[in-house]
């Protein structure tokens, strides 16, 4: 299998957007978008020798490419079986507005939990929606003033990682905005307040405990431990559309600090 393209051949793709493959099994474990040899670089990127080595760490192993850890390691998994990563060209000699659009709509219909990707892509809040989702997000009024509450973290979720069909099962809504996000606890731990949203509409408020924000087990992310806000707070949000400064954000996770 190469590892790179002929500048012939650079020239020609333009933009593109590529898929990861599992040899062992031919799932997709990641979809991407770029340009030359992007499609190769993840792969290029995991030297084996350097996790072979007997000074390298666990935690730098694991955290060698830190943006995407899950994918990393599944790459180091098909490396130690001395397999090679299939790379897969899905569409290509387009403009990089338009690879976008391919690439979020890609990860839309494979779906996060499937995939090592983190985020769903550019353009993500025009992505897949239930039809009843869709019609609450166009009618929803916006919350733009909340004196009430000056300075909160507002985080997406996704429906994927909740519950079918977009339902608003509060102890689930709460287990998928806990976390594992990658954000810094001394300064998350200044919001006191955490909304969860999907698909731009607030499904959840909740008070953050004090020191609430904790990392999680392998130190690069964190978690918090809530409970749900006070209605005069949650009033101000639940059921709102999120402002368009936000709804633009690729992270799950934006501080807002009124």
């Amino acid at each position: 299998m190469i590892n790179g393209f002929s500048k012939e051949v650079i020239e020609k793709l333009k933009h593109y957007v590529y898929r990861l493959v599992d040899p062992r099994n031919g799932q997709t474990f990641y979809v991407g978008e770029g340009c030359g040899n992007r499609v190769f670089a993840h792969a290029n990127a995991v030297n084996m020798g350097f996790y072979d080595s007997a000074n390298a760490t666990e935690q730098d192993k694991i955290t060698e490419e830190n943006d995407d850890p899950a994918k990393i390691r599944k790459i180091m998994e098909i490396k130690s079986r001395g397999l090679s990563v299939i790379h897969i060209i899905q569409r290509w000699g387009m403009e990089q507005k338009t690879a976008f659009e391919v690439e979020a709509a890609f990860i839309d219909f494979l779906g996060l939990t499937s995939l090592t990707n983190i985020i769903s892509g550019h353009y993500s809040d025009r992505g897949m929606r239930w039809t009843d989702e869709l019609e609450k997000e166009f009618t929803a009024p916006v919350f733009e003033d909340y004196p009430a509450c000056p300075k909160f973290i507002l985080i997406k979720i996704k429906d994927d990682s909740i519950n079918v069909n977009g339902g608003n099962d509060p102890e689930s809504i709460y287990r998928a905005v806990r976390g594992n996000w990658i954000l810094k606890a001394e300064k998350a731990n200044k919001y006191p307040y955490v909304l969860a949203v999907r698909n731009s509409i607030v499904v959840g408020v909740y008070k953050v405990d004090e020191n609430g924000w904790k990392k999680c087990l392998d130190g690069n992310r964190i978690y918090f431990d809530g409970t749900e806000a006070p209605d005069e707070i949650k009033s101000i949000f639940i059921g709102k559309k999120i402002p368009e400064k936000y709804r633009k954000h690729q992270n799950p996770p934006s501080y807002c600090d009124g």
